[in-house]
């Protein structure tokens, strides 16, 4: 039997250089695992990046020392993470909207809601109305309506990918559509994503 060797690689980071490899890797994987599966189990979501970061410095914040050699200096909260938003104010939090299909009229549609404080759902705001959502020839059709001011095209894009498309329908449509095609009905802008 032939043994593999693990791979390390070298790699360098905002001007810093870092030795990783599969082990590091695989063990990351696994306790993201973990964290996922304890959130899908009280709140019935994935994690957020923030939330996973707000983690993270809470352990390595702790004791620094016992987990990173280059500890000094280190100040709770200071890790870092960056994005790329076609600009910053793209960024949306996920965690305050929800995706939901409604009957309220024929035919009915699906819409992300904006939550509330109090969490009742009578009086949740719909902020991205999405009257088309269909796969044909592996390309999902996906027609919206931004029904608020502050939402763009690119937080648009995110909330449907995140709590319709993922949270809310389980990635139902990923069997059947490689592609998303996203349409504006108000500016008439079409584009193109991968489905992953």
């Amino acid at each position: 039997m032939e043994l593999k060797a693990m791979a390390w690689e070298d790699f360098e980071r905002n001007g810093e250089s870092g030795i990783s490899g599969d082990k590091p890797i695989d063990e990351l994987a696994l306790a993201l695992h973990k964290i996922t599966a304890a959130y899908q189990e009280r709140f019935s979501r994935k994690p957020t990046v923030g939330e996973i970061f707000y983690a993270l410095e809470n352990v390595i914040g702790s004791h620094p020392e016992r987990y990173v050699s280059d500890a000094k200096g280190l100040r709770f909260g200071s890790i870092m993470f960056q994005r790329e938003y076609e600009k910053e104010d793209d960024y949306v939090d996920v965690t305050q909207y929800e995706g939901v299909y409604t009957e309220i009229t024929m035919p009915g549609y699906y819409v992300v809601l904006q939550k509330n404080a109090d969490h009742d759902r009578k009086n949740m705001v719909e902020v991205i109305k999405i009257p088309v959502l269909e796969a044909t020839n592996r390309i999902l059709s996906c027609d919206y309506e931004i029904l608020i001011d502050g939402i763009t095209d690119k937080m648009a894009e995110t909330l449907i990918l995140t709590v319709l498309l993922g949270e809310y329908m389980e990635d139902f449509h990923k069997a059947e559509a490689d592609t998303i095609e996203f349409k504006n009905l108000k500016s008439g802008r079409g584009y193109k994503v991968e489905y992953i």
